[in-house]
C-alpha cells in the first residue's frame, strides 16, 4: 500500500507518559512528567530482546510484569511492548488484541502508536497473513482487516491515520475487483477528505471502478451512468489531471457501450418479431448516439426492416 505514515518499529526506545492532568492555571489538560523507578529496567531489558529479535524471552518478561503491576503508571506501555513481542512472532491477531487495550486506556503519543500497529496489522492481513488461532489452525483474516481499518477511522476522522486507513480499505477492494464497494470506498475518501492528499486519485479510481463495474451490455448501465458523472467531475475539478488520465476518452468509451447496449434491446425486439419496439431502439440510437459505431449497425438494421432512413452525414 503506497504512502503509509510510519510507526516506530519494535523494540524502539521510546518513553510514553499518557497520564494527563488538568492545569488549575491555565485550565487545559497537561501531560504529566513521570518519575523513574523500578519499572525502567525490566521494560528497558524487554525492549532490548525485541531490538536483538528474541521476542519470546521479551514476552517472558513483560507477562510476568503486567501480571505484578496492574494499575502502575507505566502498565499499558508494558502492554503495547507485550502486543509488540506477538508482532514479531507473526502472531497479529494477539498483537491487535494488546494494540486494543492500549486504544481504549489510553491517550497522546502511546495511544496514536498503538493505532498505528493496528494499521500495521490489518495490512499484514490484507497481504495475506493468517489469523493464529489455538496456536495451530491458521486462517484468512481480511474481515478482520477491513474492521481494525474501520475502527481506525472513527477514532482519528480528519487525520492523515484516518486518511490512510481508508484509502487502504478503498485499494484492496479495487485489487480484489470488488468494484461496487470499491467505487463507494473511493467516493467516500474523496468525500471526507476534500482537500486531502489522495482527493483527485481517489475521484479518478471511485469512477474507473464504477465502469469496471459494468458486468457488460445484457445488464443494468446504472454503473455507467455512475462513471460517467463521476468522470465528469473529475474534468470540472481537475481538468488538466483529467486530461492527462484520458478521461475524454473514457467518456467517450461509456457513449459507445451505452449506444451498444440500446442497440442490443432492439436487435432482441426484432429476434422476438416485434417490429414497432425493434424499430424504436434503433431510432433512439441514432437519435441519442448519431456518430457510435452502434448508430451504422442501427441503420442498417432498420433497412432491413423495411423502414427508410437517411445515410449518416
Amino acid at each position: 500500500m503506497a504512502g503509509q505514515p510510519e510507526a516506530p518499529k519494535a523494540g524502539e526506545d521510546q518513553h510514553y507518559r499518557e497520564r494527563e492532568v488538568l492545569d488549575p492555571e491555565i485550565g487545559e489538560w497537561v501531560t504529566e512528567e513521570l518519575a523513574e523507578d523500578g519499572a525502567s529496567d525490566e521494560l528497558a531489558s524487554a525492549r532490548a530482546l525485541l531490538a536483538e529479535g528474541q521476542p519470546k524471552k521479551a514476552r517472558k518478561i513483560l507477562q510476568q510484569w503486567i501480571k505484578e503491576n496492574e494499575g502502575h503508571e507505566r502498565y499499558y506501555e508494558a502492554v503495547f511492548l507485550l502486543g509488540e513481542t506477538w508482532f514479531e512472532s507473526k502472531d497479529y491477531y494477539r498483537a491487535y488484541e494488546q494494540y486494543e487495550l492500549v486504544v481504549e486506556n489510553t491517550g497522546g503519543e502511546l495511544f496514536h502508536t498503538a493505532l498505528f500497529r493496528e494499521r500495521d496489522v490489518a495490512l499484514a492481513f490484507l497481504s495475506g497473513e493468517k489469523r493464529v488461532v489455538w496456536g495451530i489452525f491458521r486462517f484468512p483474516a481480511t474481515d478482520e482487516a477491513i474492521d481494525i481499518l474501520d475502527r481506525i477511522w472513527e477514532r482519528v476522522p480528519g487525520t492523515r491515520l484516518g486518511e490512510e486507513a481508508l484509502r487502504t480499505k478503498a485499494d484492496y477492494r479495487f485489487s480484489q475487483g470488488e468494484m461496487d464497494l470499491a467505487q463507494d470506498e473511493y467516493a467516500n475518501l474523496a468525500r471526507q477528505f476534500p482537500t486531502g492528499k489522495y482527493t483527485q486519485f481517489a475521484m479518478m479510481r471511485s469512477a474507473v471502478a464504477a465502469e469496471a463495474a459494468f458486468p457488460g451490455i445484457k445488464f443494468d448501465d446504472r454503473p455507467l451512468l455512475e462513471a460517467d458523472e463521476r468522470y465528469r467531475q473529475v474534468q470540472a475539478a481537475y481538468p488538466i489531471y483529467a486530461e492527462r488520465e484520458n478521461v475524454a476518452q473514457r467518456l467517450e468509451g461509456i457513449r459507445q457501450q451505452r449506444a451498444a447496449k440500446d442497440l442490443d434491446i432492439g436487435k432482441w425486439y426484432e429476434r422476438t418479431r416485434q417490429k414497432s419496439a425493434a424499430e424504436y431502439y434503433y431510432r433512439l440510437v441514432l437519435s441519442d448516439w448519431g456518430d457510435t459505431l452502434a448508430a451504422a449497425e442501427a441503420r442498417q438494421r432498420l433497412r432491413t426492416l423495411g423502414v427508410e432512413v437517411e445515410d449518416a452525414e
